[in-house]
């Protein structure tokens, strides 16, 4: 099992301490330690009782100036100049409502990213005040952010906020369209590694592609592409199999989807066929030539 987590570590499977500048983001162990844990539910807290008040230079400090911040509804803002900006218009104003979050009790998890910092996963509730009226419950979410451990400082460099739906529904938030398509598209990225055909399973991602390993830290295509070729030269029979009923389709508007999901995979140790389930996020953008994947968040192996 070791050999198939170090080898499936090349591949997919899926967010500034102001009071304690730990550097175990940047340990081995995939599961936080509690004392990350806490930080980062601690800071989780603090931001969410910033970002929505208007101070938006406070709100600026926990995010990185690259920040990528991708939303269901509104789309992918990029930088934290523009994200700031968004949010002075939306809560500077004193005709506008008031927004409040609340977070799920017992949903946060948290998983390191090895030489990057931590990705922090949950639900979360929003609660709206309008003038003159008491306030109520507006509606629900699911989140991953992306810390970035960066000279003991820890920030936010990206977002995805997606699956918002009103309180209690359960009404999909993705057309049987979108979830169709992006499931095709997982299965023939998945035909092509399964083939260790490795140009056309590089051609299923995007230049820029980022993805963030809690093993390997963060990958660009070039480093990505390197993997595949040493994981393919072993010719262990590596495969990768999607966990059937685990894919969920969520999507961004004006830029593509997010996939999350498990996966097994599989290779031959020892004369005996190995398997490892893993969880993954990936985020497809829909480019003039076809879907691709742009990130990748890869955690707990």
């Amino acid at each position: 099992m070791k050999q198939l987590v170090s080898t499936v570590a090349l591949f997919i499977s899926l967010l500034p301490n102001r009071a304690n500048g730990h550097s175990s983001a940047q340990s081995t162990p995939n599961v936080a330690p509690k004392d990350l844990y806490n930080t980062l539910a601690e800071l989780d807290s603090i931001l969410f009782a910033t970002v929505y008040t208007c101070n938006p230079d406070k709100a600026a400090s926990f995010f990185t100036e690259d920040l990528e911040f991708y939303h269901d509804r509104g789309g992918l803002t990029k930088s934290r100049k523009t994200f700031i900006e968004q949010l002075k218009k939306n809560f500077c104003n004193e005709a506008n409502p008031k927004l409040r979050r609340e977070l799920v009790k017992g949903s946060l998890k948290v998983c390191t990213i090895n030489n990057y910092g931590a990705v922090q996963v949950g639900e979360h509730c929003f609660y709206v005040t309008e003038k003159g009226q008491p306030e109520k419950l507006d509606g629900e979410a699911k989140f991953a952010h992306i810390w970035k451990l960066e000279n003991g400082e820890w920030r936010i460099s990206r977002v995805l906020s997606f699956d918002h739906k009103a309180p209690g529904s359960d009404a999909p938030t993705v057309t049987k369209e979108l979830h169709d398509t992006i499931a095709h598209m997982d299965s023939l990225l998945f035909e092509a590694f399964n083939a260790h055909d490795l140009p056309k399973l590089q051609a299923g991602f995007t230049n820029d592609l980022e993805f963030f390993h809690d093993k390997d830290g963060l990958l660009d295509y070039n480093r990505v592409g390197e993997g595949f070729k040493r994981m393919f030269n072993q010719n262990n029979g590596i495969s990768r199999e999607l966990v059937k009923g685990s894919l969920k389709v969520y999507p961004i508007n004006n830029y593509g989807a997010i996939e999350i999901g498990s996966h097994k995979f599989c290779h031959i140790e020892n004369g005996k066929n190995d398997c490892g389930i893993f969880p993954f996020i990936m985020i497809w953008q829909r480019q003039a030539d076809g879907w691709k994947i742009s990130r990748v968040i890869s955690y707990n192996h």
